[in-house]
């Protein structure tokens, strides 16, 4: 009995999907099918180590971001002797200014670096308020060896590793451009 009236009610139902029915004309727009997103942020920083998105965001996991970006922005400094990101990212920042203004200094003698390494090791949670953010962090920096042009090493600019360096960053929200900058940074 169950087996017939199960039969019945799929053939009425089935019976329903033979009338013939018109095609739509149109299709439905792009605005009817998507959601609204938010519009794609422009790119910042240097082609070769672009802000990631991850960074640009006005949050705890925004700055955290940020701050390993930053860390990579200053290794990258040492491979490609640019400081001008590291400026790009900070406002008034001495310890920022130092880096870049050695870094520029010593490109503009023809010098290079080889190690001098920043691992970031342990980031501690950040302490957000509105528009500013303060970061405990880690660092192992490694040996630098900097190298004239005659690739003769420059004892006095060179230095030894220094492991577990206890380091803070303050940041500020940046609306212009949606991101944060360095405002202040400790490195040990």
């Amino acid at each position: 009995m169950r087996l017939v009236a199960g039969l019945a009610a799929g053939a009425a139902v089935l019976s329903g999907c033979s009338d013939k029915q018109e095609a739509s004309d149109t299709l439905p727009s792009a605005s009817a099918e998507a959601s609204p997103t938010e519009a794609a942020l422009p790119p910042l920083g240097p082609a070769d180590l672009p802000m990631p998105d991850e960074a640009r965001t006005q949050d705890a996991a925004g700055a955290e971001a940020f701050v390993r970006y930053y860390i990579d922005l200053i290794n990258r400094t040492s491979t490609v002797m640019d400081a001008a990101p590291l400026r790009e990212f900070s406002d008034g920042c001495t310890e920022c200014d130092r880096v870049a203004t050695d870094t520029e200094n010593d490109a503009a003698a023809g010098y290079h670096y080889e190690g001098g390494a920043l691992t970031l090791t342990e980031i501690g949670r950040p302490l957000v308020r509105e528009r500013t953010a303060e970061i405990p962090f880690r660092v192992d920096l490694a040996a630098l060896t900097v190298v004239d042009q005659s690739d003769q090493p420059v004892p006095e600019l060179s230095f030894s590793a220094y492991p577990a360096l206890l380091s803070s960053i303050t940041l500020q929200w940046d609306n212009n451009r949606t991101c944060w900058i360095s405002t202040q940074l400790s490195l040990g």
